[in-house]
Parts: C-alpha cells; structure tokens; sequence
C-alpha cells in the first residue's frame, strides 16, 4: 500500500513538474517526400543528418498522410480531424469551377497551435499555411493560430524562457523542383525560378544511373533524370534540416525541444502524389528529444511499427504539452494508444472530379472508389509539368507501356485490395481473388463505419458544401466581440450569434494574443479585441480606452 501511495505521489509529482515547464516542440515538415531516408532502408537517399537523427531518435515507420496532397493533409495534420468530417477534402477550394471559397469547421474545432497559445506557447511557421480555411501564404489564415508566420527561426522573437510551438515547411522537395524547360503556364516561373536558384547552390551527387524505377515506370534516360532530381532535392533538404538543428543549438534550446520530422504527404511523382496507394500517402516520422519524460516512447535508434495518421499528430503533440486533449478530435495520442487501422481520402483535384475511400492495416490496404468513371491519371496542369508525366502520357498514347504502366491510366475500379507485405507497390488487385474476400468484407465493413462515422462531406454535391459554408457564395464576415470591465478585469465576449469564434486581443497597440480569460486592467491604456469563425472573414476591431 505504501509502495503504491509513493508512486501515485511521483506520478502526480512528474505530471505537475511537467505541465508547468512545457517543453519546446519544433515540427519539420518536408513538401511532397516520402520515407526515402538512407537509414530507414533507402540505399540511393544521400541523408547524413536525418540519418543521425534517426539513430537518436524513435522513427514510425507506417506512418500516413490522410491524403496524398497537400492542403486536405494539412487541415487534418492542424486539427486532428479527417478532412472528409470538416468538408476540406477537395484540392483546393480555390479552384475546381466554382466561386472560391474556404472550408468552414465547425467552431468549437481549433488548429492545435491556438490551443498551445491559449497556455502560453509562442508559436509560428515560416512561410506556408495552406489548410483549406486559409490561403497559401503568411496572414491568409485565423490570425489566432500563430504568433509569427514569417520567421524561419521564429523561436527568436519569443518572450524569454516562454516555450514555443512551431512549423518550419521545407520546399525544396515539392513537386515544382522538377519543373524545367518552358512551363505550361507562366504563372509557374516563380516558384521554379526559386527552387532553381536553391538547387544551384548545392551538389548534386546522386546519378541516373543509381536510382531504382518502380515497375509502373518504363526505364528511360528521362524518368532516371527526374528521379535523380527528387533524391537530390532530398539531399538538399538533408543540408537545410542540419542548419536548423545547429541554429537550434547556438541558441541553447536543442536539450528541451521535442523535435518532430515528417512531410506532408508521399512524393511529389506521378501516380506517387495526390493517389491513395503508400507511394502517396506514407511519411517520414521522426521523433526525438533528449530529455524526455516519455523515455519508452520515444528510445534512441528506434524503429516503431505502429500506424500512425496525420490525426494523430495534434492530440499527440497536445499530450507532450501536457494538454489536455479536445473531444472532438479523431486522433490518437501514441503515447497512449495504438491504431488497428488508418484511413485515407481522394477527393476533388484541381478541376478533376473524384471521391475514393482508403482503408490500411499493417498488411493490407482496401480502396472503394464511388466515380467508377475516372482514371488515375487525371490530366492535371501543375502535374503535366513533370517531364516524366508528359512521357508517361506520350507512352500510352502511343502504346509503349506494358500492361502494369498502363493501369494508371484505365478507369479506377471500384474495389481494390492490395497485399501489402508481397505487393509493396500495389499493383495486383486482389479484389476479385475469392481467397480474399473474408480480408476484403472486414475492411470494407470498417471502411464504410468510418465514412458513415465521419458524415462525409465528399457525398455532398460541392456547390451545396459551398452555399453551407458561406451563403449565397459570400465570403460571411464574424461578427466583433465586446469588451467590458468587471471588478478590475477586462472581459472580451463573443457575439452571440458566433460563441466559439477564435477571439484575439492586443493591448496598447502590441501583439495580437489569443484570449482565453481575463485579463488584469493594470497598465493598460487601450485594448483592441477582434474575432474570426474559420472559414470566414474577420471581425472588425472592437476598441476599449482606459480613462
């Protein structure tokens, strides 16, 4: 009895020390990579300083995207919920045909750093957001969620000993890195004139002659090239995440800093990106900290089999904070718990249509697909781009691709099951295949719980998700806050036609902060207050002066 009281007394005493020296938590996240790192089994991946993290750290090695692109992935990674659940499945909501608009969650669902600011992190991202409820760029999204969207090392502009939260994304690795020549569109110039300049000033070590083609690829000088031109953009990532780790320690804060890696979905090649198959859906995850109090989790060279989703970052990160985790969340906390199955979505791409459902356990992988009518290779301007899909599609059209390279471009079938474990690649359907059919209907059964579960807004014709979220195609405006003084504390309410709105606040003419409680009326002069729904425009500025 005695034995138990004192570890219930250490447990609690851990907790508590715990919860009031959070630690620092940095998420590096790569564009459009999949685990192609040296020491997770990739013999052609030149990745020194991954592969030194990898060594210290706990690396998960089924770890998966919701998506296989980019900004329906990311508002999952941010909220912990399945885009399908908040209506941010299609890519973009800023193109497709209709009148762009933003994906509208509901208002008690907030991106995890908002939740961390309300207990004091800082918590910034360098360039990109990117999540269906914002734009691309830095101050197109919910001014609630960072403090600092601009800052490759933001840390920096912190307030001292205050623990910080943040994102850095690392470009170098998306899919414009292989644009060359004379793009499509002008409008591309830009971002190739930028990944150019970035591969310039780095080697380039890795040859044609050394890569592996995947056996939906024929072997030709070109796709050698291409494939050679993603591994060393990888190699100049390798370089681009030393630097942040080296600045993390100048600055003295490498020991209490959880340092995560992962990308935002699988590689950025064609029938890799944007599919529902492990090419398009499997990440790196890296996790390391050298003064953890998680010591199980995350041991030094680790390799971790669990399956991992991009839900399960949030309330995981969260759990690290000492945080308690939102209900609402469809994630896990690995610290805790293991998932039997992940889950996965393709939906709307550009001005494609399309809706698949993806299941996968450790060995196996079940894909529904509701629009029978299309293909894989959807004819995609940013992708048609990539001299390896202009090559794939000359390929077919002249007959030149064998009867694998081929299915990418026939009609999705319906059902599709693959055996992971012997057919890595996914390529023979074992749907029809009656030795099968007891793996098939168990996952087809959890697969459709999920959609039903999730009350997926993929069924919903879009231009009726759109009128949902902003009525008659306008952009709605949040309605401003009130702000009120009681027994010396200044108290900001929400209007109450948007009682969840995120809510901000700056005092003096300072920094925007996240309001959470009230605020102690000693010192200020004025304070200004504003609110946003996610999704809509923000309020107008409420303002108090002090006499």
């Amino acid at each position: 009895m005695i034995r138990t009281l004192i570890l219930i007394f250490f447990i609690i005493l851990s907790v508590n020390s715990f919860s009031t020296e959070r630690p620092n938590i940095l998420i590096i996240m790569a564009d459009d990579m999949g685990p192609r790192i040296n020491a997770l089994g990739d013999s052609v991946s030149i990745t020194p300083s991954l592969d030194e993290f990898v060594k210290s750290g706990t690396s998960y090695v089924n770890a998966f995207a919701t998506a296989g692109v980019c900004a329906c992935s990311r508002s999952a990674f941010l909220t912990g919920k399945n885009q399908i659940s908040i209506g941010s499945m299609h890519m973009r909501t800023t193109s497709g045909g209709y009148v762009p608009y933003l994906a509208v969650p509901s208002p008690e669902i907030k991106a995890f750093p908002e939740i961390l600011r309300k207990f004091g992190y800082y918590t910034f991202t360098n360039d990109k957001l990117d999540y269906q409820f914002s734009g691309i760029f830095p101050n197109t999204g919910p001014f609630t969620i960072w403090d600092n969207e601009n800052d490759l090392y933001g840390w920096k502009k912190r307030d001292k000993d205050q623990p910080f939260f943040g994102i850095i994304n690392l470009l170098v690795t998306h899919e414009s890195g292989l644009f060359y020549g004379i793009p499509d569109n002008l409008t591309y110039l830009p971002i190739m004139a930028m990944q150019k300049k970035i591969q310039i000033d780095y080697d380039s070590p890795i040859h044609p002659e050394q890569v592996l083609i995947p056996p939906f690829y024929p072997d030709t000088d070109l796709i050698r090239k291409d494939i050679a031109r993603m591994y060393n953009n990888i190699f100049i990532l390798d370089k681009q995440f030393k630097d942040i780790l080296n600045e993390l320690k100048k600055d003295g804060l490498d020991e209490n800093t959880i340092i995560i890696f992962s990308s935002d979905h699988g590689d950025g090649l064609p029938r890799y990106k944007r599919e529902l198959f492990d090419t398009g859906i499997k990440v790196p995850l890296i996790i390391n900290w050298s003064k953890t109090n998680f010591s199980k989790q995350f041991q030094k060279n680790t390799i971790s089999s669990d399956l991992v989703s991009f839900i399960d970052i949030a309330p995981t990160v969260l759990d690290l904070a000492g945080i308690n985790i939102p209900s609402y969340v469809d994630g896990i906390s690995i610290l805790t718990k293991k998932n039997k199955y992940i889950y996965a979505a393709r939906d709307r791409l550009d001005d494609m249509p399309g809706r698949l459902r993806a299941i996968r356990s450790k060995n196996f992988k079940f894909i529904k697909n509701y629009m029978p009518e299309i293909v894989g290779a959807q004819k995609l301007a940013f992708r048609e781009n990539i001299k390896i899909m202009k090559e794939l599609r000359s390929f077919h059209q002249n007959e030149k691709l064998d009867e694998i390279q081929s299915q990418w471009f026939k009609p999705i079938p319906v059902k599709q099951l693959y055996n992971l474990k012997n057919d890595p690649f996914e390529i023979n359907n074992l749907a029809l295949n009656r030795e099968y059919q007891n793996i098939l209907n168990e996952l087809e059964a959890e697969l459709d719980k999920w959609v039903a579960a999730n009350n997926d807004n993929g069924a919903i014709p879009e231009i009726e998700l759109i009128n949902k979220f902003w009525p008659n195609q306008n952009q709605p405006l949040t309605k401003k806050p009130t702000i009120q003084i009681n027994d010396n504390k200044i108290i900001i309410t929400n209007d109450p036609s948007n009682p969840l709105a995120s809510t901000g606040y700056k005092i003096n003419g300072g920094e925007w902060k996240v309001y959470s409680d009230a605020i102690n009326l000693k010192g200020v002069k004025h304070i200004t207050a504003k609110s946003v729904k996610y999704g809509w425009k923000e309020s107008e500025d409420a303002l108090l002066i002090i006499r």
